[in-house]
């Protein structure tokens, strides 16, 4: 529909393409981007305790096994956390501006 009307107004090309169907599909890529932003920190945190010698993930199995240190399996456990949520925010943020939510009626 967006296309369509794109079209009556005279726009083809690059024009269609940059000034409707991109900001059209843009929440939907958003969004795409905050599920695979979170399944990345996930696989990241997981692959860390498994082949590497640092990072939080390593961390996480080192003091665990070294030791029983759980004070910093906790504080590495939070810091994941919150890692992850901040991401969250972050693509959440971006989504809430004005420039992405084209085509959504602001509520007065």
């Amino acid at each position: 529909m967006y296309r369509d009307a794109g079209r009556n107004f005279g726009l083809s090309g690059y024009r269609l393409l940059s000034r409707v169907v991109l900001p059209a599909a843009f929440p939907e890529i958003l969004t795409g981007l905050r599920i695979a932003l979170g399944v990345a920190w996930i696989v990241v945190v997981a692959a860390e305790m498994i082949a590497v010698d640092s990072g939080l993930g390593y961390l996480v199995i080192d003091s665990r096994n070294a030791g029983k240190r759980y004070d910093l399996v906790v504080a590495a456990m939070l810091t994941i956390g919150v890692i992850g949520l901040l991401l969250n925010l972050l693509v959440q943020r971006v989504s809430r501006l004005r420039a992405v939510r084209w085509g959504f009626r602001e509520e007065s």
